[in-house]
């Protein structure tokens, strides 16, 4: 009888163990293949939302973004132009295009928030026309996306008298100078006296300065600049602007024609 009882014992004892284990099987399985698919589901759900937030800041940074545009020639008959680009923006702006009506050119410029700066150089002696007059629409695109038209468009281009002004009434004014540090004074007046414009601007380490200054209409207007670093240098010229050419250009060229 007793051995009747150990014999039940063992086999009762057995299959304990055998649930045991058959329980540790399963645990075994279930952290080996469903825990790591959880985790995966987890870390999935995590980026998803890491990537709506930063879609979110640059959908929030793309509608902030603000930049003032201006491209000129480099001078009156000049097969280049740069663009003087200030950056209105609280952050950094990567430009990667520069286009020429429906032409681009690849280029990379990052400009701080607030910050401004005179692009080199572009060649454009290749579109330029050869027996006619054309107009250039320039433009710069963005690394979020945005395009920006320059304020000086459009750009008309004679094979017989050079570079010209828009439609609008305007004198764009350019100052090259050596690549150092400048303190200008530009003030603008009209026939009668009034002053127009005036503004001190601050040059780094670039080699010109461009500034747009629009007029009421045509007139007979006086610029003097001024140049402050070290001793002081003048220049000023007298512009006349028509119905018949109503922007112009203006060159000056830092320190040949300071006085």
């Amino acid at each position: 009888m007793s051995t009747q009882l150990i014999l039940s014992h063992l086999l009762k004892s057995r299959a304990a163990i055998s649930t045991v284990l058959g329980m540790l099987i399963f645990v075994g399985i279930l952290f080996t293949c469903v825990m790591p698919f959880f985790l995966y589901i987890n870390q999935v759900n995590s980026l998803y939302e890491r990537k709506i937030i930063e879609m979110k800041q640059f959908d929030q940074e793309r509608s902030l973004e603000k930049l003032d545009v201006y491209a000129y020639p480099l001078n009156q008959s000049s097969n280049q132009i740069s663009l003087y680009i200030k950056n209105r923006s609280p952050f950094t702006v990567e430009i990667v295009r520069v286009w020429i009506n429906d032409q681009y050119i690849p280029y990379s410029i990052q400009i701080p928030g607030t910050n401004e700066c005179t692009t080199e150089p572009i060649d454009v002696q290749d579109i330029l026309p050869h027996d006619d007059v054309e107009s250039f629409y320039i433009k710069v695109t963005t690394a979020r996306g945005n395009m920006f038209p320059s304020q000086t468009n459009p750009l008309q281009y004679s094979s017989d008298y050079g570079w010209s002004g828009g439609h609008s009434f305007a004198i764009n004014l350019v100052i090259e100078m050596d690549a150092g540090v400048y303190n200008f004074i530009i003030s603008v007046t009209s026939s009668n006296g009034t002053t127009i414009y005036d503004e001190e601007v601050w040059v780094l380490h670039s080699v010109s300065l461009m500034r747009k200054i629009s007029v009421s209409g045509p007139d007979t207007y006086h610029i003097r600049v001024v140049q402050t670093m070290g001793i002081d240098r003048t220049c000023e010229r007298d512009v006349q602007i028509t119905l018949e050419e109503p922007t112009k250009w203006v060159y000056m060229n830092y320190p040949e024609d300071f006085q």
